[in-house]
């Protein structure tokens, strides 16, 4: 998963800044270099006692609904993040909190042995004060992004460069939307929703589930007592109480966005008495044209609060337009031996 602002450039390493829910970050800063390539950061740097201060002002477009009134308007937030930090020999360890109590470190190599003002190296580390070790990750539970990436900081004594290069040495643009590089459909959290439903109709589907790889596919469909005759990564042919089926996803396309995400899936599921189809799109990019009270049902309407626990609004900054519920249904009406399991 690509994310913007500071705060999430740690998401798949625990996070060490607390990501905010909101779109667009848009740091600012004075210094400036020619050329370079990532985010900026306004920083306020505490050598002597170890800590920096980061600003970052975030905005999205939301629907804002108030007594039935329906507004599409640009929420601002900004967001005050502290962070202590010390050096182990010549590593740089940034703390995940600002608290007293310095439990885990993200780390970073490369620059000078007690001097922050340099340009340092993510690696995919975390530092454990109890032990004062490194608990490091290999390479093979990393996801696409953190594989296929490597982060820098740099820091001046007024702005933090926050960059991310591929695995060629070519910058990044954090900005730009990413297409998600799972593809392995059959085997999702979806699939075993679909299973579910089959078995008992007490259960949902959740169509952006297709890109959630499941946690042990063969273990829940052996628990279900599905018996599966072929499977590749978007089709898949079972039996589930001397019932034949099958499942083929037609479409599934799933972009991240700094904040939020877009989905698309297909799928069709066939029985010898029946087809079912479904056709399901999510957007977290709301729009004026979506933002009116005849596509509340196209909506979930939450009460939204910034970093400081204000609240900002009561509305919704998503929308999603599909067949989901009559999908789940149809699927219900097909299954010949209803003797739920529970």
């Amino acid at each position: 998963m690509k994310l913007l602002n500071l705060a999430c450039l740690f998401f798949s390493s625990v996070a060490i800044l607390a990501c905010s829910e909101g779109g667009e970050s848009n740091p600012v800063s004075d210094n400036s270099r020619e050329n370079f390539v990532g985010v900026k950061y306004p920083l306020v740097l505490d050598e002597a006692n170890r800590k920096f201060s980061t600003f970052e002002v975030h905005s999205h477009d939301v629907c804002k609904v108030d007594d039935d009134k329906y507004e599409f308007v640009t929420m601002v937030d900004t967001q005050h993040i502290d962070r202590v930090y010390d050096f182990r020999g010549d590593t740089l360890v940034i703390f995940y909190s600002d608290e007293d109590v310095r439990t885990y470190g993200q780390i970073f190599v490369g620059g000078k042995n007690g001097q922050i003002k340099n340009k340092w190296k993510m690696i995919n580390c975390k530092y454990v004060q109890e032990s004062n070790s490194l608990d490091c990750r290999d390479a093979s539970e990393l996801n696409g992004w953190l594989k296929n990436t490597i982060t820098y900081f740099d820091f001046t004594q007024d702005t933090l460069f926050a960059s991310v290069i591929d695995l060629n040495g070519k910058p990044i643009d954090m900005y730009a939307p990413t297409e998600d590089d799972y593809d392995d459909y059959t085997e999702s959290s979806f699939m075993e929703d679909i299973f579910d439903v089959i078995i008992t109709s007490q259960y949902e589907v959740f169509p952006w589930t297709a890109f959630w790889k499941s946690e042990n596919f063969e273990a829940h469909a052996q628990k279900r007592n599905v018996v599966i005759n072929s499977k590749d990564k978007t089709h898949i042919s079972f039996v589930i109480r001397g019932q034949n089926f099958e499942v083929e996803f037609t479409k599934a396309k799933r972009l991240q966005y700094t904040s939020g995400s877009y989905a698309e899936v297909g799928a069709t599921l066939k029985s010898d008495n029946g087809v079912c189809v479904l056709d399901y799109m999510s957007d977290s990019k709301m729009t004026p044209e979506i933002c009116k009270a005849e596509n509340a049902g196209l909506m979930d309407l939450v009460s939204t609060y910034n970093s400081k626990d204000s609240l900002l609004y009561y509305g919704a900054d998503s929308y999603y337009i599909g067949n989901a519920g009559e999908f789940r249904d149809c699927i219900v009406n097909l299954v010949k031996n209803k003797n739920a399991e529970h």
